[in-house]
């Protein structure tokens, strides 16, 4: 348990708590990890009540109960990080060891205790029932937001290693996961959608089993739009359904393009919806899709998030999309010492350079000197490319003899092939 407690107890009025609350409120705006959080703060002082919720300002989702059985008998949503904020009313036993219950009941929820006169015997029982934080009360106006902050971030990395392990664990005893391989690019721009969609359909097309694409491009994903598809459901109406959210309640927010056999799970349609997905969210999602496909393709954004940072972790393999221009290849350099800081291995990454014939004085050599690693593989520029995107078809069902074809279905050779290796059995050693 961290306690934050000065030796000074500055007197401090309502006009500098104002002050503190409007610098705190724009560190935590600045912070979008507590805003699928709720907060709920008990305390029986209706005024410390009040001066603590208020130190709390959006865009935290706060509460206020006078009592800690009212905070049971609402409903939060089970799946969001809970974080309680403790008065000094709420220090006898029964009432922490009510807290010890929840807390250890519910996970993603954790506690900080507010006091006016800490004593050791309060820190020793509030240590006992498992609270994360104390602060003073006099400096609650200061310290109150930057605990709970760093609170949310920690429970939410704690349920995103959970979710993790429970997908690992999902699928049956014997069973097979699907195979899942991110098409990633730190830069917009460079193709990376029409390389997903048209590896999903290559995947489809080899193995002859749909092939699903997870459009993890929360604010700005264009699958749907490439493959003319108009979906009812979107991935947050997967990460609403919660703890309901089956593989067959999954299959109906999928949409399926006909042609191609590959399904879907759309981005949002909103931007501002993208703050719904969450790490947890997105893994369960991603568990359910593996067990219901052989090949997972996801199309990420050209940022690294903390959704997409946990998508590639937990991707087989990785095609880092670079463009032949020297500001993609400045973010890919960039991108791939962000996975070296990950330990991601290497060899799981597949070079793919798109456009790899313009005639920009830029070649596959220097590319490869620049990123210190060896091209994979390498897409034409041909005008099939964006006509297929404007006809809503994948280039490799409408010009199936083009160049930019041949080299997509050698990609989907090259996921194959790793694919067949990881399933051979590691021969045994004798000694």
């Amino acid at each position: 348990m961290t306690v934050r407690f000065s030796e000074e107890d500055p007197a401090i009025t309502d006009n500098e708590a104002l002050n503190v609350e409007d610098r705190h409120m724009t560190n935590a705006e600045s912070n979008g990890s507590v805003k699928g959080a709720v907060v709920c703060v008990v305390e029986e002082d209706p005024i410390l009540l009040h001066r603590m919720a208020r130190a709390l300002p959006r865009p935290f989702n706060t509460h206020e109960f006078p009592v800690l059985d009212q905070v049971g008998a609402a409903r939060f949503p089970g799946e969001s990080v809970l974080v309680l904020v403790l008065g000094a009313s709420q220090t006898d036993d029964v009432v922490l060891d009510k807290v010890g219950s929840l807390l250890r009941a519910r996970p993603g929820t954790g506690a900080v205790l507010v006091l006016a006169q800490p004593s050791a015997e309060v820190l020793r029982a509030a240590l006992r029932s498992g609270i994360d934080d104390a602060i003073e009360t006099y400096d609650l106006e200061r310290q109150l937001p930057q605990a709970v902050t760093e609170l949310v971030q920690r429970l939410e990395n704690d349920l995103a290693a959970a979710a993790a392990e429970a997908a690992r664990r999902a699928a049956p005893v014997g069973g097979k996961k699907g195979w899942v391989t991110t098409v990633f690019s730190p830069k917009g721009g460079v193709g990376k959608s029409v390389v997903s969609v048209n590896l999903a359909t290559a995947l489809a097309k080899r193995t002859g089993k749909p092939t699903v694409i997870f459009d993890l491009d929360l604010q700005f994903g264009d699958v749907a739009v490439m493959l003319r598809l108009n979906p009812v459901h979107t991935v947050v109406d997967a990460i609403s359904a919660g703890s309901l959210l089956d593989k067959s309640l999954l299959q109906s927010f999928l949409v399926r393009h006909e042609k191609s056999n590959v399904w879907a799970l759309a981005a949002p349609t909103a931007p501002s919806e993208a703050e719904q997905v969450d790490p947890a969210g997105m893994l369960r999602l991603l568990g359910l899709l593996q067990e219901m496909f052989e090949n997972v393709i996801i199309d990420s954004p050209p940022h690294l998030s903390d959704v997409v940072l946990q998508a590639v972790a937990e991707s087989n393999s990785v095609v880092f999309v670079v463009a032949l221009d020297v500001p993609s290849v400045k973010n890919a350099r960039l991108g791939l010492q962000a996975f070296d800081l990950l330990q991601f291995p290497t060899e799981k990454v597949m070079l793919v350079i798109n456009r790899a014939d313009s005639k920009v004085h830029l070649s596959l050599g220097d590319i490869e000197r620049a990123l210190e690693k060896k091209v994979d593989l390498a897409l034409p520029s041909e005008a099939v490319v964006p006509r297929s995107v404007n006809q809503g078809v994948p280039a490799l069902l409408e010009y199936p003899r083009s160049r930019f074809s041949a080299q997509i279905q050698q990609l989907a050779d090259m996921v194959l092939a790793r694919t067949a290796a990881a399933a051979e059995p590691t021969p045994l050693t004798v000694r």
